[in-house]
């Protein structure tokens, strides 16, 4: 009978391979210049994790572990020395600060990874749904509502993800800074803070007074 795959070995494995994306990227990851770069062989990456696809798999869920691990830590420390739930505007910059930090090469590995889910999702699950999902965990996080506003998530997703490629394009850090304040302070306006449901009280609002234009 075979012996099963030593979890510390492939914990070890799992963890330096993050590392080695986060360095040189997904596009051209092969298992040999990987292998040689943890000092192993191709072989033993496919007895821990199956196939190449299974090691991205792997490489992607402890991308997010780490990311999810950061933020919940965030939230923890600021209830503990506030008393109170961390407001969605303070996340908002904390994580500006955080990822437009980050170095080009991390920064350029999160738009590679959206370039090859959109055209191999089935090769790198979740990159292209998950990301709303989480927004929509943190407008309940932020907010004493219970459910979570697909709106407002959707707004976030795209504001960050969208200043965040334009930094990475042009590296101009004051402009793209100045534009995500300009949002922060909208999270922090009486009406966008009344509701979970403002943003759509806000469209039916600018709806409305178009058609009194055209009446």
């Amino acid at each position: 009978m075979a012996r099963p795959p030593d979890p510390h070995i492939r914990a070890r494995l799992r963890d330096e391979a993050v590392d080695y994306v986060l360095s040189h990227g997904f596009r051209d990851l092969a298992l040999r210049p990987l292998a040689q770069a943890l000092k192993t062989n191709a072989r033993m990456l496919l007895y821990h994790f199956g196939s190449r696809e299974g090691l991205m798999r792997e490489i992607l869920a402890a991308v997010r572990e780490r990311e999810d691990a950061r933020v919940q830590a965030w939230f923890k420390d600021g209830k503990k020395a506030e008393k109170k739930a961390r407001a969605l505007s303070e996340f908002l910059r904390w994580l500006w600060q955080r990822m437009s930090a980050t170095s080009k090469p991390q920064l350029r590995l999160l738009f590679e990874l959206y370039a090859l889910a959109l055209r191999d999702p089935k090769d790198y699950p979740g990159v292209l749904e998950d990301p709303l999902a989480y927004w929509k965990g943190l407008t309940t996080k932020t907010s004493r509502q219970s459910k979570a506003d697909e709106a407002m998530a959707t707004l976030l997703l795209a504001a960050t993800r969208g200043l965040l490629l334009d930094l990475c394009a042009t590296g101009d850090r004051a402009r793209t800074e100045q534009a995500l304040q300009l949002l922060a302070g909208f999270l922090e306006s009486p009406k966008t803070r009344a509701t979970p449901g403002s943003l759509r009280e806000i469209s039916s609002g600018s709806h409305r007074m178009k058609r009194q234009k055209h009446e």
